[in-house]
């Protein structure tokens, strides 16, 4: 599993916003983490509101140009924190000006070596768009992980923890994340494989013929997935087979003791692994964990394709990650 120990939440201060508090905190008390709040002081914005107050040149992005606005966002992070956080969770307050607020998150992520963005599906306004475009841009330029919340996922009701694949080893990179999810939430997870009409990826490798193509399809994502562990060095982690197809476990040592974590496998037919996913989703996840790119690093699960279409469109908190670049350069 995926070890989380800094936690970065970015807030626009909109009520919204506030959703991604407890959620980073759940997190965090699971892990023993520390929760950085940040604000991002939109150049546009700050100019409109007071550039009548100020003899500067327009093009000039400065912290003595902004000391009013840094101070005041400072001063309401800490507030913040001392509202929604426990002093023991409690880490840097942060504020920075910038033209792209989403470039300036995704650096300051990178940065600071983060675990885990947590924000809110939507902003300020609240748009019909199901991700705000702030989070949408976020979701495409970070390298660390993001997981966008709303005001429908609790705590009590994150049991059903999605994971779309197309076997390959690098829509796998979705798998501590999604497992250290299940660890803290008590939940099951699910793997999610489309055939779309032109075909999988994975028909051609070893099939049975008197087994069906879903039967074919499953028992190769489970040959992946372990080739994945084992690739991975994740020693701790191995899959017990179950006594019935398509459900399985994980069982992840720890020390002395062991627990297990059920996880399903389901292979569906659709037009598209997007429409699927969205569809599949709807009725049976309440939380997506997907990678941003997928077979060959191009083909399947790239992000401005699959992964960026679910994000955007899909009515369920998502958790995006971006493989490591090392794996993506093999691709």
């Amino acid at each position: 599993m995926k070890q989380i120990k800094k936690i970065l939440v970015p807030t626009d201060f909109s009520d919204n916003a506030e959703l991604a508090f407890n959620h980073a905190q759940e997190i965090a008390k699971r892990f023993g983490a520390t929760i950085d709040f940040v604000h991002i002081v939109p150049t546009i914005k700050y100019f409109s509101e007071s550039i009548s107050l100020m003899e500067a040149p327009l093009d000039m992005i400065d912290d003595d140009i902004y000391p009013t606005a840094q101070k005041e966002a400072k001063a309401k992070l800490q507030d913040l924190m001392s509202k929604y956080l426990k002093e023991e969770f409690k880490g840097e307050a942060i504020s920075r000006v910038d033209r792209k607020p989403f470039e300036a998150i995704a650096e300051l992520a990178s940065e600071k070596e983060y675990d885990l963005v947590v924000m809110p599906s939507k902003g300020r306004h609240k748009s019909n768009l199901l991700r705000g475009s702030t989070t949408e841009k976020v979701i495409r330029q970070s390298r660390v992980p993001v997981f966008t919340v709303d005001d429908k996922l609790t705590s009590e009701g994150l049991k059903r923890v999605l994971v779309p694949t197309d076997g390959s080893m690098i829509s796998f990179a979705a798998l501590p994340l999604a497992l250290s999810i299940a660890n803290i939430y008590t939940a099951d997870i699910t793997f999610y494989h489309v055939q779309e009409l032109y075909g999988s990826p994975l028909e051609y490798e070893g099939r049975n013929p008197n087994k069906s193509d879903e039967t074919n399809l499953y028992e190769t994502l489970i040959d992946h997935l372990e080739d994945y562990l084992i690739n991975e060095g994740m020693e701790d982690v191995q899959i017990a087979r179950g006594e019935v197809d398509f459900e399985d476990q994980f069982v992840i040592t720890d020390g002395a003791s062991n627990h297990r974590v059920n996880f399903y496998t389901v292979v569906e037919k659709g037009v598209s692994a997007h429409l699927g996913i969205e569809e599949y989703a709807a009725e049976n996840a309440d939380v997506v964990v997907m990678a941003t790119h997928g077979h060959s690093g191009l083909a399947h699960f790239f992000l401005g394709s699959t992964t960026e279409k679910v994000a955007q469109s899909l009515d369920k908190p998502v958790l995006t990650v971006k493989p490591p670049a090392e794996k993506l350069s093999k691709k």
